[in-house]
């Protein structure tokens, strides 16, 4: 693999471009520091939106550093269980020195749960407005997610003109209405995620539009403890899962469960959802591409943790792929994988450029390593048949599409402790960036959907683009043209 790094400049500032065999990378962000970032969406006209985080490890605490906690920890299972669990065990008094990092961040001269809400998670909004290519506005978009119980900012979504933000023990959504880069609208969206202290990272992550219309997320083995706005209790408070539900929060569902800590999921041509598994650093055990069905149980559970070799994940190789030693109830991955896997993305039909077509990115951190994945159906699921490395040098973690076909990705400068250093970086394929497919697509996302009558819009549910086949038809649904809809779903159909 050839790989160079080089400054350009372009306009008023200097870019670094890293260039390798398969992709060329901007840094988007130009000067601008973006502190701690983990996840990134673009909207249609380009707007970068960016989930940072203060709070990992710092308020948000990570269970390796008190230890003497983990029998409690695996025991809670709800949001107000964890909040009453630290205000007895953090009363003012009860802690006389620092543990790990947690301190007197309030500097009230006692070390205890008021702590934990001095930190706040942040969303940054990021805009090019000369259209140079990189960001010359920056604007804290939203902040004041700072309960004592309150996770990270690990995933954000844009999605028709609301952001939408996974930030434990909530699904949040905000908007700006007035257009100033701050949004003045908040909502919540769902409530109930994150009971468990666990290990830092195993936060809720990568909000994805899928391809049914719904909201798709994922959240780490903290576990979930939901009311649905109909009423319906989903409990899961010690295990993984992938979650959905309806853009204004109607029809929440826990989509599949028994994961150990997915950071983002993928949807293929046909709406599989894949994503890959974060190992738990047991001896011998790998990190896991897994096909994630529909009500389907990974076999993964909070406990496993600290049971180590002796737990049912390591005695029945429930990790690895399928075998006839495994218990018959779980989903077994597909395929085994690299270390600190984080964004991943499928290429949705017309993006980058053609060596990548209908390939899996898949983003490993630390390591700084990008591989390209080709997952083809065998029988009943799927298998990976390939993996080649498309570039190395960023220590990238989340990562979205941008409207011109390329893809941004979030940028930890500097590893795991929080240094307030990051960056944006746009990545995209040399051979792709004039393709007149390409093109297309950016004026149907910028919002030509709208302009187009229900024959050309039924057209376009055939588009060689995933966006688009999706934009088409979500426009169809807001005309309520059912029966247009249902007519190309059952063409052909006997």
């Amino acid at each position: 693999m050839v790989f160079r790094a080089i400054w350009i400049l372009v306009g008023w500032g200097a870019v670094l471009v890293a260039q390798g065999q398969e992709l060329e990378l901007v840094k988007w962000s130009g000067e601008w520091n973006v502190p701690d970032p983990v996840a990134v969406t673009v909207d249609p006209q380009g707007r970068v939106y960016v989930a940072a985080t203060t709070r990992r490890k710092v308020a948000d605490l990570d269970i390796r550093e008190h230890p003497m906690w983990i029998p409690d920890d695996v025991g809670l299972d709800s949001v107000e269980a964890k909040r009453a669990f630290y205000q007895r065990e953090l009363a003012p008094g009860k802690l006389r020195v620092p543990r790990g990092s947690l301190k007197d961040h309030n500097k009230d001269g006692s070390i205890d749960w008021k702590d934990l809400t001095v930190h706040s998670e942040r969303i940054y909004q990021l805009r090019d407005e000369d259209g140079d290519g990189v960001a010359d506005k920056m604007t804290v978009f939203a902040e004041g997610f700072n309960t004592e119980v309150t996770g990270i900012a690990a995933g954000v979504l844009y999605h028709d003109g609301w952001v939408y933000a996974t930030i434990a023990p909530d699904l949040w959504r905000l908007k700006d209405t007035d257009d100033d880069g701050v949004a003045d609208v908040r909502e919540v969206v769902a409530h109930g995620f994150g009971m468990h202290i666990a290990y830092a990272g195993h936060d809720m992550h990568g909000p994805r539009l899928g391809v049914d219309g719904r909201i798709y997320w994922s959240i780490g083995d903290k576990g979930v403890n939901v009311t649905s706005k109909e009423g319906k209790h989903f409990y899961f408070p010690h295990e993984g899962a992938v979650l959905r539900v309806e853009p204004d929060g109607t029809g929440f569902e826990v989509f599949a469960h028994g994961l150990r800590n997915v950071q983002e999921v993928a949807f293929d041509a046909w709406g599989n959802v894949f994503g890959v598994d974060n190992d738990a650093d047991m001896t011998g055990e790998k990190e896991r591409v897994v096909h994630i069905v529909e009500g389907s149980d990974s076999g993964w559970r909070c406990g496993h943790q600290y049971m180590k070799a002796e737990s049912r994940w390591m005695r029945e190789g429930i990790w690895q792929t399928a075998h006839a030693g495994q218990p018959l109830f779980i989903t077994p991955p597909i395929a085994l994988s690299k270390n600190g896997p984080a964004g991943f993305l499928w290429e949705p039909g017309t993006a980058l450029g053609e060596s990548l077509r209908g390939k899996f990115l898949l983003n490993q951190f630390p390591s700084g390593e990008m591989s390209a994945l080709t997952i083809e159906a065998k029988g009943a699921s799927f298998v990976q048949s390939a993996e080649v490395m498309v570039n190395r040098g960023i220590m990238g973690i989340g990562m979205a599409w941008g409207p011109e076909g390329a893809f941004y990705m979030a940028d930890w400068e500097g590893g795991y402790p929080l240094d307030e250093k990051g960056a944006v970086w746009q990545v995209d394929a040399k051979s792709g960036r004039n393709d007149a497919a390409r093109a297309e697509v950016r004026a149907l996302l910028k919002g030509e959907f709208q302009k187009e009558n229900v024959d050309e819009l039924a057209a376009l549910l055939g588009h060689a683009d995933q966006r688009v086949r999706v934009g088409a038809q979500l426009e169809l649904v807001k005309r309520a043209q059912w029966e247009r809809l249902a007519g190309v779903a059952l063409d052909g159909v006997e």
